[in-house]
């Protein structure tokens, strides 16, 4: 018979023990770990310092900032899981790393989003970090720092690593940031002194024949964190089902993707990648490894599947739904004022093909298939002119190539009907899933550096009348008097295809049937003045987008981190909702990123434009009351 104090102990040293999916969840972090080691301690167990009133996250420099010798421990406990990065481009700056050949090397493949998804820091974004250390080969007079680059990283490969990297960070008051692969146009992923958890090499895949949980029996799938696009593709391609997974191939699937909502060629079907999440296991910001799901902390399972990714915890792997082998086909259109596909067109018979494309979407959404679309000016070479080429591809899950260059002959001869005499298309079919890729993914994972904006518009702007006349009006004007490309992707997740998930998903999804996007086209790089300039104009090309849509919202994955009363725009009515779980989930404030919910508390004193997140993390109270 065992005496109370070994109960207790045994107690005491399983509470963190839980069900995991994967063997890299089974190394945890336990109590016994941490004793005598203050740094690293969960919450009932820290008795060093409190920061519940700083001013300020701790920042190098600091008098609180952890001095070598704690980074050493530190890293000691993670099993040297520590990485101190360095900019891709410092190898092309004078000083003992500077390497032409790296250099040049860099140079080429700085436009590929592998090289950052395969880095601990580097994001798709640069302007973001800073532009501190871009690679350019003439640096001379220039110099590289770290700028919104984090001060640590930590390579997780167990949860263990995660939840040390979570009890360093909230117990020295450090700012803790995420990354998986850094598709990120935010900076949610970035943040100057940080320390960051990399959950990139979280990669593990089990496919379940039959899987239960809540009201839901049919297939799934374990995935790990880390997997991205092209790794669920090769599962797929050797097995017996379909999963919804992002369109990019270097996308991380179920990271911050899926918990800002995710879409993908299937979202017409199956609805957003949020709504494929059956299970999730988490760490929390008390250091905790949980289950998450319908019937355990089901406020984080509601929060976790839209409500943001980087605020209310670490996902290391879900359980997602899977389907019978799905097949698709694509049809590609593309009409043009130049001559190159087509006789030549006017501007103006070129914008009523966009109006008759835009009256089909509601129809090739109803068909529960996807348009994916982009509407470039073009200047010519050896001319002053600006031409128009519109491109899409219709994504029609569950039709043969007969069946789908049938439903887009209307469309066609629709075309034809205001003098857009384009060729007959060419249905391509894909009988076995291997991660939908959108036509031209390689281009979807070109790094531009540049800034966007998004806007869900509801059915009712393409189904009335005067609505659908304005709506057309200002997207013209956005490419023909702004000059900036508009992507359109139609899709439709309503909450009937989504099977009526209770989850933080943007309202706004549930009504959309054109996610519009537009691009300012050039590097956000120069000066801040420059950067402010650029996207001033920009938005003024943008704003009338969201006017003509009042009440509609934006996908927080793919945005303008500047975007006005972002609450409502990213989260509509859930956001109350969310701002009471994160309080209570995360009383320290230890997971912030910008537009995520609560950020508004916080600001990052930027040295350039605003927002990049080159600097500290502080309080907006305190910057108030040192404001005249």
């Amino acid at each position: 018979m065992c005496s109370l104090p070994i109960v207790l102990l045994l107690l005491h040293l399983s509470r963190n023990v839980y069900a995991f999916n994967f063997p890299y969840e089974s190394i945890q972090l336990t109590e016994t770990d941490v004793q005598n080691h203050s740094e690293i301690a969960f919450p009932d167990q820290f008795h060093g310092p409190s920061f519940s009133n700083a001013s300020c996250k701790t920042y190098a420099g600091d008098t609180n900032w952890p001095s070598p010798e704690k980074w050493e421990a530190f890293n000691a406990t993670l099993g040297g899981a520590l990485i101190k990065p360095v900019p891709l481009g410092l190898v092309c700056y004078s000083g003992p790393t500077y390497d032409a050949q790296k250099c040049a090397a860099t140079l080429v493949s700085f436009s590929n989003s592998s090289l950052h998804t395969n880095d601990p820091a580097s994001i798709v974004a640069q302007w973001l970090e800073g532009n501190t250390c871009l690679p350019m080969l003439n640096t001379t007079n220039k110099t590289c720092t770290t700028g919104g680059y984090p001060a640590y990283v930590v390579n997780a490969t167990t949860v263990k690593h995660v939840q040390l990297a979570v009890n360093f960070a909230r117990n020295a008051n450090l700012r803790l940031i995420i990354k998986n692969t850094g598709h990120d146009f935010l900076g949610k992923s970035i943040g100057g002194g940080a320390l960051s958890i990399w959950t990139h090499n979280l990669k593990a895949f089990e496919y379940l024949p039959s899987f239960q949980v809540g009201d839901y029996t049919g297939r799934a799938a374990r995935v790990g964190a880390g997997l991205q696009s092209f790794d669920l593709s090769g599962y797929m391609a050797n097995g017996n089902f379909t999963i919804v997974a992002p369109g990019g191939s270097t996308v991380g699937a179920y990271g911050g993707f899926a918990q800002g909502g995710g879409h993908s060629g299937f979202t017409s079907m199956y609805g957003l990648v949020a709504d494929q999440i059956l299970s999730l296991q988490v760490v929390t910001a008390d250091g905790k490894f949980i289950t998450v799901d319908p019937d355990n902390n089901d406020d984080l399972f509601f929060a976790l599947r839209g409500g943001g990714g980087g605020v209310f915890g670490v996902v290391t792997s879900a359980i997602v739904k899977a389907y019978p082998v799905t097949p698709i086909s694509l049809v590609p259109l593309e009409f043009d004022t130049f001559s190159r596909n087509t006789s030549r067109i006017s501007n103006d018979i070129f914008w009523k093909g966009i109006d008759v494309y835009h009256k089909h979407v509601t129809r090739i959404c109803d068909a529960k298939g996807i348009g994916y679309n982009f509407i470039r000016p073009i200047k010519l070479p050896f001319s002053n002119s600006t031409s128009y080429v519109f491109t899409t591809s219709l994504e029609l899950p569950k039709m043969n190539a007969t069946e789908a260059l049938a439903f887009a002959t209307p469309l066609v001869a629709d075309l034809n009907k205001v003098g857009i005499n384009i060729p007959t298309p060419i249905a391509v079919y894909i009988s076995r899933s291997v991660g939908v890729r959108y036509p031209g993914d390689d281009i979807s994972n070109i790094v531009g550096n540049s800034r966007l904006a998004t806007r869900l518009f509801p059915r009712e702007n393409l189904e009335d009348p005067d609505l659908f006349n304005a709506t057309m009006k200002v997207i013209r004007s956005l490419v023909e008097e702004g000059g900036y490309t508009f992507h359109g992707i139609n899709y439709s997740p309503t909450e009937e295809v989504s099977g009526y998930p209770d989850s933080a998903i943007n309202p706004a999804f549930r009504k959309t049937v054109l996610h519009a996007e537009a691009y300012e086209g050039v590097p956000a790089t120069g000066t801040p003045d420059v950067i402010t300039t650029r996207h001033d104009r920009f938005n003024q090309y943008f704003q009338p987008l969201r006017d003509v849509s009042p009440g509609a919202g934006s996908y927080m994955n793919e945005a303008d981190v500047s975007e006005p009363d972002w609450q409502q725009s990213f989260y509509g009515y859930h956001y109350p909702r969310l701002l009471s779980i994160k309080k209570r989930r995360d009383p320290y404030d230890l997971f912030w990123v910008p537009t995520g919910v609560g950020s508004e508390g916080w600001e990052v004193r930027a040295p350039g434009a605003a927002p990049q997140q080159d600097g500290k993390l502080c309080r907006v109270a305190d910057s108030l009351k040192r404001k005249p």
